[in-house]
C-alpha cells in the first residue's frame, strides 16, 4: 500500500500543475465557516427545542395537578362526602 502511494505521489511530482492555487486558501477557510456558522444553528436550533420541551413537561404536569378533577361514579366513598346532602338526612340536622 505505501509502495503505491509513494509512486503515486512520485508521479504526480513529475507532472506540470495545470492549474493555479492562488485563490484556494481563501475558499477554504470561508467553508470552514459556512460549516461552524451551520453547526452553530444546528445547537442554536437543538437548545431551543430542548426548552420548549422541558417547558411543555413542567407546564403540563403543573396543569395536569391543579386540574379539577371530574367526579367518579363512588364519589360517595371520597374525602368530600361529608358535604353531601344525604349526610343532613342521615344525621337528623
Amino acid at each position: 500500500m505505501t509502495r503505491n502511494l509513494d509512486d503515486l505521489l512520485m508521479r504526480s511530482a513529475a507532472m506540470p500543475v495545470d492549474r493555479s492555487l492562488d485563490g484556494l486558501e481563501p475558499l477554504v477557510w470561508s467553508r470552514v465557516e459556512t460549516l461552524r456558522g451551520e453547526r452553530l444553528a444546528s445547537q442554536l436550533r437543538l437548545g431551543a427545542v430542548a426548552m420548549a420541551l422541558a417547558t411543555g413537561l413542567t407546564a403540563g404536569g403543573v396543569g395536569a395537578i391543579a386540574a379539577p378533577r371530574p367526579p367518579g361514579d363512588m364519589a360517595i366513598f371520597t374525602v368530600d362526602a361529608g358535604l353531601s346532602p344525604l349526610v343532613r338526612l342521615e344525621t337528623g340536622r
